[in-house]
């Protein structure tokens, strides 16, 4: 194996982590989201049931407001959520991410002149986004200022 391909091997490989790291950080921000937007609305859900009642007992009364506890203390829902939002922003990342995904797992596992295009193409991309979301240049600035 020559020195060329040994670099286009660890390009790929760091384009993988790269975008590993940030699939697995946008899935922890998503599960915090997902799991408290579902819990509160199970929340409103049950408090919602237990302000109304047919007729007025008190038993009902107290039935109801032990059900309300009980689903806000069930940690189970909380954890499938969780799962769920982890699931769905770490593949909303990496289908954004899907061409340097793609390029790294190329530059990775194949050989030769397909393994170091790849690692060029994501070398351009490198540059791309340096000079455009690093430096910020040829990006529109959306902050306006107010004049005096």
């Amino acid at each position: 194996m020559n020195i060329g391909n040994i670099i286009a091997k660890g390009v790929g490989a760091a384009s993988l982590y790269f975008v590993a790291r940030d699939a697995h950080v946008w899935g922890k921000i998503k599960s915090d989201e997902f799991m408290v937007t579902k819990n509160a609305d199970a929340a409103a859900y049950y408090m919602e049931n237990t302000m109304s009642i047919d007729k007025p007992s008190l038993t009902k009364s107290k039935l109801k407001e032990k059900v309300f506890h009980l689903e806000l203390m069930e940690p189970i829902r909380g954890y499938i959520n969780s799962t769920r939002g982890y699931f769905r922003g770490l593949f909303s990342s990496l289908v954004s991410n899907v061409i340097p995904f793609g390029l790294g797992l190329s530059a990775l596992l194949t050989k030769g002149r397909v393994s170091k295009g790849s690692a060029i193409a994501l070398g351009a991309i490198g540059v791309y986004t340096l000079i455009r979301d690093g430096l910020g240049i040829g990006t529109t600035k959306d902050l306006t200022l107010p004049t005096k």
